[in-house]
């Protein structure tokens, strides 16, 4: 049995989707499973056991003329015969390709693409975690679909290799020695800033005594020069724009806890099995929340008259993240390890775990 499926494009994307890859590997065992999606994706989704191939398609770079689209569906259609295609992506042209190459059976959400599909599912009405979301798509599809769905982030073995051999040379061999912390984010208001993190760097020195191990992307050095001015006694080191995506996620997984606003790492983290201090702005936790198989702690900051998710551009003048101090984030972090360390108040998988929401200048933990 062959099988394609159709992913989204982008990191928390792409393990929100896992759960839904792991259930179809689940009830055809047999099958080969082949991804599409952008090229940046492949290192991900070539680690995860369930998938067979990877086709790399990108309608915003080499796929954007007609010519190439069209050249891929005959591509597509050659490594066929396909006998089932699933539509994670919310795409006409996806939608259509499948239905040129061939594919026999056709399932997806199907606004805007029922002429495409021989399985066209009704979007949910309400709105759910982004998880919850592929996973609702596959129980109407005839999936049995688990009490407590979670995502796992995996890596190759080599990456895991040369992750101990980075942490070894620098003595951090020991798991759980060291604190991470991720400073990027793909939008600035997402970014706690870097003032804050060289301030929690500092406290987490007097308190525990654990140094700090950096991640991070080429584009996040400038927000590491910032941080690292700012540290005045912490023992901290970089790995930023020189690990891969899998060699991060070995890191993350031997790490006491990783700090981070709303990012790809956050989730790769938390897939690892990583304890997690989410901080969040702008974005909704109850929709994109961390919901990997580590526990996870969510803090955010909501303006006086605003709602998430938002991605306008009429900012608030007195800022996002900047409203959750490093006391806050310490405070969250002693909690977190205490839960890790004694075995407690594991995160149940329904949810992004216990949220710290600062609203209108008040305070309130909860259940999510």
């Amino acid at each position: 049995m062959k099988i394609v499926v159709v992913m989204k494009n982008w990191l928390g994307d792409l393990l929100f989707q896992m759960p839904a890859l792991d259930l179809i590997k689940k009830k055809y065992p047999e099958a080969s499973i082949t991804c599409v999606a952008p090229e940046r994706c492949r290192e991900i989704l070539e680690a995860h056991p369930a998938v067979s191939g990877f086709m790399p398609f990108d309608e915003k770079t080499t796929h954007r003329p007609l010519f190439p689209r069209i050249q891929f569906a005959f591509e597509l259609g050659k490594k066929g015969p396909w006998d089932q295609g699933y539509l994670f992506h919310r795409s006409r042209t996806r939608a259509l390709l499948l239905m040129l190459a061939g594919v026999k059976e056709r399932i997806g959400f199907g606004k805007g693409r029922t002429f495409f599909l021989t399985q066209a599912i009704s979007e949910p009405s309400q709105r759910m975690h982004q998880l919850d979301y592929f996973l609702d798509l596959m129980r109407r599809a005839g999936f049995e679909i688990p009490q407590a769905p979670a995502y796992t982030f995996y890596y190759k073995k080599e990456d895991r290799d040369l992750a101990l051999r980075l942490l070894k040379d620098k003595g951090l061999e020991k798991k759980g020695s060291f604190i991470c912390f991720h400073l990027g984010a793909n939008w600035e208001p997402k970014r706690w800033p870097p003032a804050y993190f060289a301030e929690l760097a500092d406290k987490i020195h007097e308190t525990r005594g654990l140094p700090v191990v950096v991640t991070g992307s080429r584009q996040d050095e400038a927000l590491f020069e910032a941080f690292s001015g700012k540290v005045k006694k912490a023992r901290f080191l970089s790995f930023v724009g020189k690990t891969s995506l899998g060699v991060s996620a070995a890191i993350y997984e031997q790490a006491a806890c990783l700090v981070s606003g709303d990012s790809g790492p956050m989730h790769i983290a938390s897939g690892v099995g990583a304890p997690v201090i989410a901080l969040f702005g702008p974005t909704d936790p109850k929709l994109t929340g961390p919901r990997g198989r580590g526990e996870s702690l969510v803090l955010q900051y909501v303006p006086p008259g605003y709602v998430v998710p938002f991605f306008g551009k009429n900012l608030p003048a007195e800022g996002w993240l900047s409203h959750i101090t490093p006391e806050e984030v310490l405070t969250a972090i002693e909690k977190i390890l205490s839960h890790s360390l004694s075995k407690e108040s594991k995160v149940n998988g329904t949810g992004p775990g216990n949220l710290l929401r600062k609203e209108n200048g008040c305070q309130d933990l909860r259940k999510t």
